[in-house]
């Protein structure tokens, strides 16, 4: 991407890297290979299934948004 302008760049970039990203790891509930969120109180949430395996993701006991 091009971004043609009359500001100088550091008005342009002000700010870009004030923002907070989250704390993710991978890790496995179930036996099902996930991404974890970790979140302020300790507690884990499950954000993506890392898995090729299709009966992984039929699997009632872990979904995205599942907090460990």
């Amino acid at each position: 991407m091009i971004i043609w302008t009359v500001l100088p760049l550091e008005q342009v970039l002000a700010g870009f890297d004030n923002n907070t990203y989250p704390n993710y790891e991978t890790g496995e509930v179930a036996g099902i290979p996930v991404l974890l969120e970790k979140m302020n109180d300790g507690h884990k949430r499950v954000v993506k299934i890392n898995s090729s395996n299709p009966s992984h993701f039929l699997d009632s006991a872990v979904y995205p948004g599942l907090v460990v």
